[in-house]
């Protein structure tokens, strides 16, 4: 009934892990230090979209009508902590500057994120592993490989 890639799964929760790492170890001062925080915070929303989905297919979970419900969904399915709602958010809610509105990013307002939600974040991994545990008793279609 249940089928989660857990190699695809271990490897994106490391990336997060290991990206995430990355901002809480930098400044970003520089042209090329923003131009990094601009694409290390759009592969760490990818991430957590990516994961996020992993988790709503593999789990049968309802399907989600925006990013932000991909949210919702695994708070709702208590996957997530409801109380670091407002934390992924903000996150996922710079999605679109990023990518649409490139020109004119507010590096301050990413960087408040971050800071503002540092332990959300660095949680997040093992708010995911930690559900994976407790469901792999029940499902044993997983892949460990």
């Amino acid at each position: 009934m249940y089928f989660v890639d857990m190699r695809k799964m271990n490897a994106t929760l490391d990336f997060f892990d290991e990206t995430f790492s990355l901002i809480k170890e930098k400044q970003f001062e520089t042209k090329w230090d923003l131009l990094a925080l601009e694409r290390t915070t759009q592969v760490l929303i990818e991430s957590i979209l990516d994961i996020g989905n992993m988790m709503i297919d593999g789990f049968i979970m309802r399907d989600p009508g925006s990013y932000l419900d991909i949210i919702y969904i695994l708070i709702d399915e208590k996957v997530l902590h409801e109380n670091d709602q407002q934390a992924y958010e903000s996150i996922i809610n710079i999605r679109k500057e990023l990518v649409q509105n490139y020109q004119k990013i507010d590096h301050d307002l990413i960087k408040n994120i971050f800071s503002e939600h540092q332990k959300t974040y660095s949680n997040f991994t093992k708010q995911i592993r930690s559900y994976l545990a407790n469901e792999m008793g029940v499902a044993n279609t997983f892949s460990n490989q």
